[in-house]
C-alpha cells in the first residue's frame, strides 16, 4: 500500500462573483496559487492562496512557506 504524501502548487487564478442590486453581477479575478495535498492518489486538502497582483510578496512567500511546512 502507497501511504505517499503529495503536495501540488498550481498557479490559478481566483474568481469572486460581486453581486450589484442596481445591474447585473460582475466576476473579478485574483492571482493565486492551488496548493493541493494528495494522499494515496486522492486529494485530501486543498488550499487557495492569493498572491500580490503584479508579483508575489515577501508577505505572499511567507504564506506559502508556512501552507508547505504544513502539509
Amino acid at each position: 500500500m502507497d501511504s505517499a504524501q503529495h503536495v501540488l502548487l498550481v498557479w490559478v487564478p481566483g474568481a469572486v462573483v460581486v453581486g450589484d442590486p442596481r445591474g447585473p453581477a460582475s466576476t473579478m479575478t485574483y492571482p493565486g496559487i492551488t496548493v493541493a495535498r494528495r494522499q494515496r492518489g486522492c486529494v485530501v486538502d486543498e488550499l487557495w492562496l492569493p498572491v500580490g497582483e503584479a508579483e508575489p510578496t515577501t508577505a505572499d512567500d511567507e504564506a506559502l512557506i508556512a501552507v508547505l511546512l504544513a502539509a
